[in-house]
């Protein structure tokens, strides 16, 4: 992990771009548990059911009511359902980032003192399910008409938080039979196996699976001596969530622009994954998929119409589920 600094924090809030507007970002995340015990239980037992209650603090900012700004983001908007996304790192493509939407309760405190610039701070709460994802494109401005990010695309495989299940052995089999307990994997999934030893030929790399038990699962590899040990990451998702941020905008006599994010299974053919709605004016969007999402991910803009002079801020990020 590097070292962060004020500049590598930022807060976008429905499609706001507020980061340089908060001199303190601090973050508090608490699971949501519920009480979880039966009849005959000897003690109170505590299940997270996937949800977490999120606590911002921005503080020490200068009190800006431009439009835009961060007085309409937090106090205008307060109590409001917003697309949320903050992170510590920088935007960066490839970059980790928490994407939330929820209804966000804000307690605002504006200070004024003679002589001085006036200062705003914002307590805000957010209910909702909370999302780690990763950036397709960060906070630079785009003027080429189309464009893409496919060549700097997000590798699934590389996500620090993605984990890996162990392997116990390979068979002797046209169709490998694969035993990893509890893998989780439905047919149809793309895996990287690695550290795997002792099979002919060797199995380790990237290979589609059959399932055949919750244990147990086929590639299409024959093996011809067994091997054991080593692991397997997923790099395929059943879904994905993904927001889009606008927070800026210049059309230049264009009709819109259009977002779209992009996968693909090679990193060479892409194929759209989701749409979002046309972008006419600063805002922001969330679209869900429960599709297979393949392991390379991207976006692209394009502009429709005639026009000149055009230029757009085109955040993406995406979760997977």
């Amino acid at each position: 992990m590097g070292i962060y600094g004020p500049s590598s924090a930022f807060l976008l809030v429905g499609g706001r771009n507020i980061s340089s507007d908060t001199f303190v970002l601090s973050e508090l995340v608490e699971s949501a548990i519920e009480e979880a015990h039966g009849l005959g239980d000897t003690f109170e037992e505590q299940i997270p059911i996937g949800y977490a209650k999120i606590t911002l603090e921005a503080s020490g900012g200068l009190y800006d009511d431009r439009t835009a700004g961060i007085v309409e983001a937090l106090q205008a908007k307060g109590e409001t359902e917003q697309v949320v996304g903050y992170g510590m790192a920088g935007t960066a493509i490839g970059q980790g980032v928490v994407m939330l939407n929820g209804v966000l309760a804000t307690v605002w405190n504006r200070i004024a003192n003679r002589s001085e610039l006036t200062k705003a701070h914002a307590l805000y709460k957010v209910s909702t399910q909370y999302l780690r994802g990763s950036i397709l494109h960060g906070l630079n401005a785009e003027t080429s008409d189309p464009g893409n990010t496919e060549a700097t695309s997000v590798d699934r495989s590389t996500d620090p938080l993605i984990l890996s299940v162990a392997i116990t052995s390979s068979s002797v089999a046209a169709a490998s039979v694969i035993t990893a307990p509890a893998h989780g994997l439905i047919t149809g999934d793309i895996i990287i196996i690695s550290g795997h030893t002792g099979s002919t030929p060797d199995i380790n790399g990237q290979r589609t699976v059959t399932v055949t038990g919750v244990d147990t699962f086929t590639i299409p590899v024959n093996v011809s001596v067994g091997g054991t040990g080593g692991s397997f990451v997923k790099v395929t998702s059943t879904g994905a969530v993904m927001d889009l941020h606008v927070p800026a905008l210049t059309l230049g006599g264009f009709t819109n622009v259009l977002v779209k994010v992009r996968d693909s299974a090679d990193n060479i053919t892409f194929a759209d994954l989701v749409s979002f709605t046309a972008v006419t004016a600063v805002g922001s969007e969330r679209k869900t998929v429960l599709t297979q999402v393949q392991r390379y991910t991207a976006m692209s803009w394009d502009f429709v119409g005639a026009g000149s002079g055009q230029s757009v801020i085109p955040y993406v990020a995406l979760a997977r589920l």
